[in-house]
């Protein structure tokens, strides 16, 4: 009997797997074996963010990857999508496909930098989410969200930004799921599929940065179509 394929899970920024992709986590758990990865800083992850905090992720996603072999990725946002694409690139032997969501290929720094500004700003102002980043990742929420914004001040290319050519050079089927309510990403979903090599995109109407939590069956959905066509693809 074949085994079930793998499907690593890798959050944004101050999420985690459950939090970021709980609903998927629960539906393929019948036909596929979802490995749900907490990034190191954040929820179960008994690593403690690093100054170099890209690189000290990458090295721990790529010893999973080896650890329980090839499977499909999905990342999420400039966290989990940057790392996804560099271990698939690290990796290609044991990565089949990439799925990126809340994601644009070429993000502008300033972009980003006013993006992830937010994130203590909001704390600030509500404590409630404080509260509740402080339940996820206990008190080192803050050491973890200092580490990734000083990696990405000092090399924004070598952590944050994916080129387009770099999708495209991975050869790897690659799906770029955005929704439709931020303008960028609705674009980068929009266009992907103009990038080149096996790089496709879908839009979903009224998600926002996070469609696996605003539309998570449609997410779902998608998903499948997208890994059907590449079983059906490697089969032919």
């Amino acid at each position: 009997m074949p085994q079930r394929p793998l499907v690593y899970l890798l959050h944004g920024l101050l999420g985690t797997a459950y939090a970021h992709f709980g609903r998927q986590i629960s539906a393929w758990r019948g036909g596929y074996r979802p490995v749900p990865i907490d990034l190191p800083g954040h929820g179960r992850c008994p690593l403690d963010a690093q100054p170099d905090y890209y690189d000290d992720a990458l090295r721990y996603v790529l010893a999973l990857l080896d650890r329980f072999g090839p499977g499909r990725l999905i990342g999420a946002s400039y966290l989990g999508g940057p790392l996804a694409v560099r271990a698939a690139a690290a990796r290609p032997h044991l990565v089949g496909s990439l799925v990126l969501t809340g994601f644009v290929p070429d993000t502008a720094e300033d972009a980003f930098q006013a993006q992830i500004a937010g994130f203590e700003q909001l704390a600030a102002e509500h404590p409630e989410l404080a509260d509740e980043y402080e339940r996820l990742h206990s008190m080192r929420w803050k050491q973890t969200l200092g580490s990734v914004v000083a990696h990405a001040g000092r090399d924004f290319a070598g952590t944050v930004r994916v080129s387009p050519q770099e999708l495209t050079e991975l050869g790897i089927r690659t799906l770029l799921i955005n929704g439709s309510l931020k303008s960028a990403e609705r674009a980068a979903a929009e266009s992907a599929a103009r990038l080149g090599g096996p790089v496709s995109g879908h839009v979903v109407p009224g998600a926002g940065h996070l469609v696996s939590r605003d539309a998570p069956e449609q997410f779902i959905q998608t998903v499948e179509t997208f890994w059907h066509r590449e079983a059906e693809h490697d089969f032919a």
